[in-house]
């Protein structure tokens, strides 16, 4: 009698790498982020970020928080470490993807390579895979980071340009919309004192702090209430 295997839905979350290794120049960053959540986007704010060419003063050493680079072989170490796999196919890098379009791009990879993938309404890409499939799924989503990894510009240490972006938005669109919701903030410090909080790792703060989140259905939360401000106001065009 042929057994049958029961398939399963597999989320690959979206939005960064919250979720990989700390790399040796200091946020985390990563392959795959996860789905936009009140606590990822509390790291986010500490962590993970791009530095656009025109944000920020380039005779300025901290202008970037002091952080190095980060590189393409520190993506692909991570994406090695998210993988889970003892090695790795040998695959060559297609081109970079910008924030917006990776979910779908990852989404018709995987499709490509056997695993039918969508993308859902709060960004995540669903894969359909069966329980003896786990290993193949692994090398698949790697070679699909490699070959379509994010621009590493969504990689690198938020610069003080990018910071006071970040703050304004939140003073102006965040904070008052999760307030809308019933969600208490608690009371946003200056300009200078989030910027050197978030520089120096002394004094983060983010709305979430003071936010009973398990209130608000995260989905739903993230679409009425965006976590960051558009890529394109913080990252450039």
């Amino acid at each position: 009698m042929r057994k049958m295997v029961r398939p399963k839905i597999v989320a690959l979350a979206v939005t960064l790498p919250l979720f990989l290794a700390a790399c040796t120049a200091g946020p985390l960053t990563g392959v795959d982020s996860s789905a936009p959540s009140a606590t990822a986007t509390a790291a986010a704010v500490n962590t993970v970020s791009p530095q656009p060419s025109s944000a920020g003063s380039s005779n300025d050493p901290l202008d970037n928080g002091g952080y190095a680079e980060y590189t393409w072989d520190d993506y692909v170490k991570s994406a090695q470490k998210m993988s889970g796999l003892n090695s790795w196919p040998e695959v060559e890098r297609i081109r970079y993807v910008t924030e917006e379009e990776w979910a779908n791009v990852k989404a018709k990879c995987l499709t490509d390579l056997g695993f039918p993938s969508t993308v859902e309404s709060d960004g995540s890409v669903q894969t359909l895979s069966v329980s003896d499939q786990d290993e193949a799924l692994a090398e698949a989503s790697y070679t699909c980071s490699i070959q379509y990894p994010k621009d590493l510009r969504y990689a690198q240490a938020f610069t003080r340009t990018q910071l006071r972006i970040i703050y304004a938005y939140f003073r102006d669109e965040l904070i008052p919309c999760l307030q809308n919701l019933g969600l208490e903030t608690g009371q946003q410090p200056s300009e200078e004192t989030y910027v050197e909080g978030i520089v120096t790792g002394t004094a983060e703060w983010t709305p979430y702090d003071d936010a009973n989140i398990d209130a608000i259905d995260v989905k739903a939360r993230e679409s009425d209430c965006p976590s960051m401000p558009p890529s394109e106001v913080l990252y450039g065009s």
